[in-house]
């Protein structure tokens, strides 16, 4: 039963259900370079510019460790509250502010999904896992549609 559990958690992390999340936040500062709005544009790509170095580091962790795999997703999870904290700091183009707020809502949304992962692969619950890393997925969909959104207001 136990190699079972950390095969189950070993294949879900291994999912690219955070993939969407990261690339809809680092797609908006590859994307923003045009914009009228340097400030805005400097902010946003200071503050995502972290991200990636966290994703490496997450899929780089011993997976078949349970202990270690939650400690990295609660790390993921501190560096998206962070992201958060940086990006809200920023003011968006007024015709932008509706998206972005929705942006922030979906990462506040998934850093609550990320921790949610962090337990139950703490706790070794696979149904749980499952359930938090398909609505993390979600939300990543969403944040790509919302980045999208705000990159097309902010390049135009």
């Amino acid at each position: 039963m136990y190699f079972s559990t950390l095969r189950g958690i070993t294949i879900a992390l291994r999912r690219p259900a955070a993939l969407p999340l990261v690339l809809a936040v680092t797609l908006v500062a590859a994307g923003c370079a045009s914009s009228e709005d340097a400030e805005f544009v400097d902010g946003y790509n200071a503050a995502v510019a972290p991200l990636s170095t966290t994703m490496s580091r997450l899929s780089s962790s011993p997976a078949g460790d349970p202990a270690a795999a939650s400690k990295s997703l609660d790390r993921v999870a501190d560096r998206l509250v962070d992201v958060r904290a940086d990006l809200a700091a920023l003011d968006p183009p007024d015709d932008a502010a509706d998206e972005f707020d929705r942006m922030l809502g979906a990462l506040k949304k998934g850093t609550k999904q990320v921790r949610a992962m962090a337990r139950a692969t703490k706790d070794g619950d696979l149904q749980r896992l499952s359930k938090a890393t398909a609505d993390f997925s979600d939300t990543g969909t969403e944040l790509v549609t919302t980045e999208q959104e705000l990159r097309t207001i902010v390049e135009n």
